[in-house]
C-alpha cells in the first residue's frame, strides 16, 4: 500500500458535553509531533503495512484551548511601526536675527 496523501492527514476532534471529554483522531504527522510536544500520548494508534497511519488521542474538555489566531491589518506586525508624535503638532518658526 502507499502510504497517505495529504488530503487523508485528516484530524477530527469530537466530543460532548455531558462526557467532558474530546476525542482526537489524527492522520497526520504534525499533528502528531505536536500533540506529544504537549505531552499528550496516543490512546491508541492504527498501522498501513507496518507503518502508523492514525493515532486516537483523549484529552480532558477543560485542558483543550480553543482559540483562533488574530490576522494582523496590512501595515501592522513586527518591525512595521512608526514612531508617532502624540498631542498637537508644534511647528517651529525661524527666528529672524533682525527681529531681536
Amino acid at each position: 500500500m502507499s502510504p497517505t496523501t495529504r488530503s487523508e492527514q485528516e484530524t477530527i476532534f469530537r466530543w460532548d458535553d455531558d462526557e467532558k471529554i474530546v476525542h482526537i483522531f489524527s492522520a497526520s504527522p504534525v499533528t502528531w509531533r505536536k500533540l506529544a510536544r504537549l505531552g499528550i500520548r496516543p490512546q491508541r494508534e492504527t498501522t498501513r503495512s507496518g507503518a502508523p497511519s492514525g493515532k486516537f488521542y483523549r484529552v480532558a474538555l477543560a485542558e483543550l484551548s480553543w482559540g483562533r489566531k488574530r490576522r494582523m491589518a496590512p501595515g501592522h506586525g513586527f518591525g512595521s511601526r512608526t514612531p508617532r508624535i502624540s498631542g498637537p503638532a508644534v511647528v517651529f518658526e525661524p527666528q529672524n536675527a533682525s527681529e531681536e
